[in-house]
């Protein structure tokens, strides 16, 4: 009996002592069933989930899950459990009040006698205070304490990284170190406290002239380094450095009330000129700013002193700018727009030069891509506005009241929001007509923000001026946007007119903004035109306007007013005689004098030509339907004449002259398209004549259809 007692004590006892141990372990301990609900669930449970114990009795574990792992995972766990009775690994977990933490759970099955389990038992540790020694200690390790910047450690690592994203994607990369002038005497004299606070203030300013990218740390004392990623051009360092000392100037109010002027040198190397490495450009940073010291402080230097070189230049001619802005040496050149089909005068674009103290004209190439970058753009902008719609004034009192004007803008122009005010205020000064003034956008900076485009574009068109879209072709426009675009005029860029009459690729765009121009029932101008047979080209394929030096170059306001007065036009071709008209093309002039012998009484206008490039010209000026020309010739063959001649004037019947020996290269060219017909040398007479006239007439049943 005493032996049942014993055995009973000693069952309880366990009992007791495993009760206790549950309630004062810091682990939370959660039983279930197979199913599994819960059976129970000691204290620590409770206290790190938030579910009391009469939440959590009878419910799913699933109450827990924190929705970050995906089934998959909780398979495997059961998987594990049932097989071998056993899973041990770390998982997110969700507390009543949403919170999610990580915890080590520990699950084991519980079994009976027979080895079946009955029961399942989780033992889990809350992990967040541990996670959060961890992640204050990554910080004291990555970050400066008092300024909460990244330090040393971290920067070197973040540059390497930034240095491979630019290997990788054929960037410039760049690295300023920020030394404070003079901060050791506001240390001494205010205290190490009102220094830190300073330092802390200075960080703040700092921060609100980065992009996201961008990488500030503190190395030590009053010393910064900035990491710019993703430069495209060195220039935009020195743009940062700038933007740094400017948002220092405004005196720092101390703790003790006093005003702290700080002031900043700044040193910089770029990648990859400057080095490949972190080291590398990090020591060249820092000799910098040694640099920037030494000449007293509060500027920038390069680490290379070519680039110190033009960094100078650069703040000579901001500030040559700055002068010529404000002492009005700025001054308008008009380049004539004039009508292809009448040969008249219908405007000009207004061209800036820069009028020096001694009397020399920049050209604006020189000086405009400096003001975009220093932002002295909106202000010659605004004066271009405002200097037209003067001179449009001018030339009204004058009685030359016709005259429109086309200025362009640039894109910090356009974005800036001031636009719509200047152009209304520089119209209504000099009560000039909205729609004598013309505004030229580049497709570029319309597509940079398209929607936000429209908008400023619908603007200007409520106040009556007219729109047009500059260097057409050159940039990316989508014709989903083009659509919306509420214009007036395309303008085809120069550099598709310079080799229009030779180049088909060059022709084919050309053409093809002239028919989408006409189908938005738009206007279009080609610029850059400086030959007849340009111009002839253009004026066949129904361009309406023109500009350049073939009628005439930019001019002042008083001969451009001259020009208008004299009633100048560009020559307009005669019609042609004969509608029936000819092009022969023979390097060699007793062919071609042969060959005109023998059509002299067919009626036909015909021209001649030594060379396939003269034959180029000759059709660009005038109307031609039949073309006759040798296969072998100097410089370019008659294949490569007449395939080319295929992609210009499509409509044009093509015939060539060829000897035997070329006859694999005539073929090809006529099942490829280029060649209409063909003729052995020497030919007959009278077929020849008899061919020629076929061709007219097939032509003309094209024509007709």
């Amino acid at each position: 009996m005493g032996d049942v007692c014993s055995a009973s004590w000693s069952v309880q006892e366990a009992l007791r002592i495993d009760a206790a141990i549950l309630a004062s372990t810091r682990d939370a301990v959660i039983v279930t069933d197979l199913a599994p609900k819960i059976l129970a669930v000691n204290p620590a449970f409770t206290e790190i989930t938030g579910y009391a114990e009469g939440d959590a009795l009878g419910k799913s574990p699933s109450i827990l899950s924190s929705g970050r792992h995906d089934r998959v995972f909780y398979q495997a766990m059961w998987t594990s459990l049932r097989q071998t009775g056993h899973w041990q690994g770390e998982i997110w977990n969700r507390r009543k009040d949403g919170e999610i933490y990580p915890e080590r759970l520990t699950l084991t099955a519980v079994c009976n006698e027979q080895g079946d389990p009955t029961h399942y038992v989780g033992v889990a540790t809350d992990l967040s205070q541990l996670r959060r020694h961890e992640e204050r200690f990554q910080r004291l390790v990555h970050y400066d304490p008092l300024t909460a910047l990244p330090n040393r450690l971290l920067l070197e690592a973040r540059l390497q990284h930034t240095l491979e994203r630019a290997s990788r994607e054929g960037n410039r990369a760049a690295v300023l170190v920020i030394d404070l002038d003079q901060f050791k005497t506001i240390n001494d004299s205010h205290g190490h406290a009102a220094g830190d606070a300073l330092l802390v203030a200075v960080t703040h300013r700092l921060r609100t002239r980065l992009r996201e990218e961008d990488t500030l740390s503190r190395l030590a004392g009053d010393q910064f380094v900035l990491v710019l990623e993703a430069l495209h051009e060195y220039q935009d360092a020195e743009i940062m450095a700038r933007s740094i000392q400017a948002s220092l100037e405004t005196p720092f109010i101390l703790p003790d009330g006093c005003k702290a002027y700080v002031r900043a040198s700044v040193g910089i190397s770029v990648y990859p000129q400057d080095g490949g490495t972190a080291q590398a450009l990090l020591v060249g940073a820092d000799a910098a700013v040694h640099r920037a010291k030494e000449l007293g402080g509060k500027q920038f230097c390069y680490y290379t002193s070519e680039l110190n070189v033009q960094a100078r230049a650069t703040l000579v001619m901001e500030e040559a700018l700055r002068r010529a802005l404000a002492q009005g040496e700025f001054v308008l050149y008009y380049q004539p727009k004039v009508d292809l089909r009448s040969g008249r005068i219908l405007g000009a674009e207004a061209l800036i030069r820069w009028r020096q103290p001694d009397g020399g004209l920049v050209s604006p190439l020189e000086f405009i891509p400096a003001a975009e970058k220093n932002g002295l753009i909106e202000g010659i902008g605004a004066w271009v506005i405002r200097d037209a719609c003067r001179q449009m004034r001018v030339w009204r009192d004058a009685g030359l009241t016709e005259i429109k004007v086309a200025v362009n803008v640039s894109a910090r122009q356009f974005r800036c929001g001031g636009l719509e005010d200047e152009v209304i205020q520089a119209l209504t000064r000099y009560a000039v007509e909205p729609r004598r003034l013309m505004l030229e956008l580049t497709e570029s900076m319309l597509m940079a923000e398209p929607e936000e485009a429209v908008a400023r574009m619908t603007a200007l068109k409520r106040i009556g001026v007219r729109l047009s879209l500059d260097d057409f072709g050159t940039g990316y426009s989508s014709l989903a946007y083009l659509g919306r675009f509420p214009i007036d005029q395309m303008k085809i860029d120069r550099s598709f007119v310079t080799d229009i009459v030779t180049d088909p690729g060059a022709a084919t765009i050309a053409t093809s903004v002239i028919a989408l121009a006409h189908r938005m029932r738009v206007g279009v101008v080609a610029e850059g035109v400086e030959t007849e047979e340009q111009a002839g080209y253009l004026r066949q394929n129904g361009c309406d306007e023109i500009q350049g030096y073939l009628f005439s170059k930019p001019v002042p306001a008083e001969e451009f007013a001259e020009l208008v007065r004299q009633g100048k036009t560009l020559p307009t071709p005669e019609a042609p005689l004969q509608s029936r008209t000819l092009l022969i093309v023979d390097d060699e002039p007793h062919i071609l004098a042969a060959l005109q012998r023998i059509l002299v009484d067919e009626g036909y206008g015909i021209f001649t030509a030594t060379s396939a490039h003269e034959g180029l010209e000759l059709l660009a000026k005038n109307p031609v339907q039949v073309i006759l020309s040798d296969q072998r010739m100097p410089a370019m063959s008659g294949a490569e004449f007449l395939g080319r001649v295929k992609a210009l004037y499509p409509d044009t019947v093509r015939m060539v002259l060829s000897g035997y020996a070329e006859l694999e290269t005539v073929v090809q060219a006529v099942n490829e398209g280029a060649i209409y017909k063909f003729f052995v040398k020497p030919w007959d007479e009278e077929q020849l004549r008899t061919q020629i006239r076929e061709a007219f007439l097939y032509y003309e049943g094209v024509i007709q259809q």
